[in-house]
C-alpha cells in the first residue's frame, strides 16, 4: 500500500477505537436488566455465594476489579461495565502484536478495530457481566501463548501462560476448555529434553505450578464461604443443577433436540448475533471474509500456535453446544472474535489487498454504526423495567408471580408485593392471602403452570405484552402480563 492509504487506514481505525472506547463509557448501563446482573451487583457490598451474591463459582477477579471501580464509581452497574471497557481497551495490545507477525502496522491497527467495534462485543460490554472481561483476559492468554511457542528455547516463558489462565478462570470458569492451550504448550516443549526423566520433573512442576495459580482464588472462596466442606458442597450443588436442571445444557430437563442446538448455536449465536451485530451488510461481508480464509487455510501448513489456536476455538465449540445454554448467546461470546480474528490475518495477509482493504474498512464503519445504534438502545427500558412500572402506576393492591423478573423487582425496591413461583400447587395454596388484592402473573409463570397441565388458562386474561430488544434481553426480551380471574 501507499503512504496515503497506509495513512487513512490507521487514522479511521484510531477514530473508530477512540469513538468506541468513548460510547463504552457514556452508555454503560446503569441499572440491572437480569436476575445474573443483579448477582454481581450485590456481590460489591457483600460478597456470599450462598446468597447468589454472585452465583457460583463467585467470579473472584471479576468482583475484585468492580469492587476498586467501584470505590470511585458510585454505581455498582456503572462499576462493573467500567472494568468491562478497562480489560477490553487493554486487550488492543495483544490483539495487535499478534496480527503483527502476518500483517503491516496499519492492516494491524485495522484488524484491531474491528475486533473493538464487533457490535455484541460492545452490547456486553456495557452490561455488569463478566463475560467482556474473560475475553479481555483471554486474548491476553492466547499472547502469552504466542509468545510461549515462538520462544522455542525457552522453559520459563510456560509460567506467563499459566499465571493469565488463572486469572482468565478467576474471572470465569466455563471457560474451561481453553485450559487445553496451556496442555498443548507443555507438550511442545517435550523436544526441549534428551531424557524422559527431565521432562516428566518439568512437566510435573509446571501442572503443579498452574495448580497453585488456580488455588490462589479456589482458596480465597473456601475461606470467604466457610470452609473447604461448605464450598465443595455449594459447588457439587450449583454443578448438579447447571447441567442436569435449570442450566440449559444438553442433559438439561428442559433440553432441545441436538439439531436445534446446533441449528440455534451456529446460525444465531454465532452468526446473527455474534460475528453480524444483527446487521445483514455485516453479515454478507464477515462470510465473505469467513469464507476466503477458509478456502484459503486449507493450503497452508499450520504452526504449534494455530494448531493450539484451532483446538482452543473448537473444545469452546463443543463445550457451548453441550455445557451451556444456547438461550443466552453470550455464552459464545469467545468464538466470533477468535473466528473474525484468525479470518481478518488470512484474508489481508496476502495479494489484491487494496480491494481487501476496503471491503474490511466498509466493515468496520459498519460495525461502527451498528454498534452506536445498538448501544443507544440499552439507554431503552428492558422489558422487566417496563413491567414494574405499569404495576407500579396502579394504584390499586396488588400481588404479582413471576420467575426470573422477582429479583430485579427486589434490587429496584418496588413498592407492590411480588413472590417467585413454580408450581401451580403452590400458587393456589397462597391465593386465599391475597383476596384483597388484584392477582397477576407473567408469561414465564404460566407458561410454566401450562407445562405442569394445570388449567390455568381458564382463569387469567391479558392485560399488556412488554417488549425490549433481544440482543440486550435474550430471554426476557417479551414479557407478558396476565390477570387471574377465576
Amino acid at each position: 500500500m501507499n503512504q496515503f492509504l497506509k495513512g487513512t487506514v490507521i487514522s479511521l481505525s484510531l477514530v473508530c477505537i477512540v469513538l468506541i472506547v468513548w460510547w463504552r463509557t457514556v452508555y454503560a448501563l446503569d441499572v440491572p436488566r437480569s436476575w445474573d446482573q443483579v448477582d454481581f451487583l450485590l456481590a460489591l457490598s457483600r460478597f456470599d455465594l450462598f446468597a447468589m451474591q454472585p452465583h457460583f463459582p463467585g467470579y473472584p477477579y471479576f468482583i475484585l476489579g468492580g469492587m476498586l471501580v467501584n470505590s470511585w464509581v458510585e454505581n455498582p452497574s456503572i462499576a462493573l461495565s467500567y472494568f468491562n471497557s478497562i480489560l477490553l481497551f487493554s486487550a488492543i495490545y495483544p490483539l495487535y502484536s499478534i496480527s503483527r507477525s502476518v500483517l503491516s502496522k496499519s492492516l494491524s491497527v485495522l484488524t484491531v478495530a474491528v475486533i473493538q467495534s464487533m457490535v455484541f462485543m460492545n452490547v456486553m460490554t456495557i452490561q455488569p457481566m463478566s463475560e467482556v472481561s474473560a475475553v479481555s483476559v483471554l486474548w491476553w492468554y492466547i499472547w502469552s501463548l504466542k509468545v510461549a511457542f515462538q520462544k522455542r528455547n525457552s522453559l520459563s516463558i510456560v509460567i506467563l501462560p499459566s499465571l493469565l489462565l488463572s486469572v482468565l478462570f478467576g474471572i470465569r470458569l466455563s471457560y474451561l476448555p481453553f485450559g487445553i492451550g496451556l496442555l498443548l504448550l507443555l507438550i511442545e516443549k517435550k523436544r526441549l529434553f534428551s531424557y524422559k526423566k527431565g521432562y516428566t520433573v518439568f512437566l510435573g512442576s509446571q501442572l503443579t505450578l498452574a495448580i497453585l495459580f488456580q488455588l490462589i482464588w479456589v482458596m480465597g472462596l473456601a475461606a470467604s464461604e466457610g470452609g473447604v466442606a461448605a464450598f465443595l458442597q455449594l459447588a457439587l450443588g450449583f454443578s448438579a443443577g447447571h447441567f442436569q436442571e435449570w442450566g440449559g445444557t444438553a442433559v438439561s430437563s428442559a433440553s432441545s433436540p441436538i439439531w436445534e442446538r446446533v441449528f440455534q448455536l451456529i446460525v444465531y449465536n454465532i452468526g446473527w448475533t455474534g460475528l453480524s451485530g444483527h446487521s445483514v451488510l455485516a453479515l454478507l461481508l464477515i462470510s465473505m471474509i469467513v469464507a476466503y480464509a477458509v478456502f484459503r487455510g486449507f493450503r497452508r501448513q499450520g504452526s504449534w500456535f494455530d494448531w493450539t489456536y484451532f483446538f482452543m476455538f473448537v473444545c469452546y465449540f463443543f463445550w457451548a453446544l453441550f455445557a451451556q445454554n444456547i438461550d443466552k448467546p453470550r455464552h459464545i461470546l469467545p468464538l466470533p472474535g477468535m473466528l473474525l480474528f484468525v479470518c481478518l490475518l488470512s484474508f489481508m495477509g496476502c495479494r489484491k489487498v487494496y480491494l481487501k482493504v476496503g471491503l474490511v474498512m466498509i466493515l468496520l464503519l459498519s460495525q461502527m454504526v451498528g454498534t452506536y445504534n445498538m448501544l443507544v438502545e440499552g439507554d431503552k427500558p428492558a422489558a422487566v423495567h417496563k413491567l414494574i412500572g405499569y404495576l407500579s402506576d396502579i394504584e390499586e393492591p396488588l400481588m404479582v408471580y413471576t420467575w426470573e423478573e422477582t429479583r430485579v423487582m427486589e434490587y429496584t425496591n418496588v413498592s407492590f408485593n411480588h413472590d417467585r413461583v413454580y408450581t401451580y400447587a403452590t400458587f393456589l395454596s397462597q391465593l386465599p392471602y391475597y383476596e384483597d388484592r388484584r392477582v397477576f402473573l407473567t408469561g414465564e409463570v404460566v407458561n410454566g403452570f401450562s407445562v405442569q397441565g394445570a388449567p390455568i388458562h381458564d382463569s387469567i386474561q391479558k392485560v399488556k405484552p412488554f417488549y425490549s430488544n433481544q440482543m440486550y434481553d435474550p430471554v426476557y426480551h417479551k414479557i407478558v402480563l396476565y390477570e387471574y380471574k377465576p
